[in-house]
């Protein structure tokens, strides 16, 4: 029998905003193929030059590793700004909120999770010092 004490809908229970994910989707699928590209190919293809010239063909392997990692940054950081942690199951989702498991992955958050109206913390200390001093906290 389900529980009478949490939010009616799945849409109540997410705090976090949906339309900078939104956005950036429309960026990354919509607008930048639209973009105009060199006779030489675009980003991409000088993205696998650099990459096929400095290291290799089996530098090309450590691509989608690349992209990966980043996506799971992005994602871990997006979350802990928000103050949600990647690693609170819920009973919809037990491995955690990233998609395909990857909360079963080390957090590769930039920040740590703030807690409500907190200030934004750095995980590295002398990054946290510096945006200190850039903002002018104490």
């Amino acid at each position: 029998m389900p529980s009478t004490d949490g939010p009616a809908t799945a849409a109540e229970a997410e705090e976090i905003p949906k339309w900078p994910i939104y956005a950036f989707i429309g960026v990354v699928f919509i607008g930048a193929p639209l973009m105009p590209q060199a006779k030489g190919g675009g980003t991409f293809a000088k993205i696998v030059g650099m990459v096929y010239d400095r290291v290799g063909a089996k530098g090309l392997l450590a691509i989608p590793f690349a992209t990966l990692t980043m996506e799971k940054s992005t994602y871990d950081t997006y979350c802990a700004y928000h103050g949600h942690s990647i690693y609170e199951a819920k009973e919809s989702n037990p491995h955690g909120s990233f998609p395909s498991g990857g909360a079963a992955l080390p957090s590769f958050s930039l920040i740590q999770t703030r807690m409500e109206d907190a200030r934004l913390t750095f995980r590295q200390p002398w990054l946290d010092r510096a945006w200190c001093v850039l903002r002018g906290h104490d």
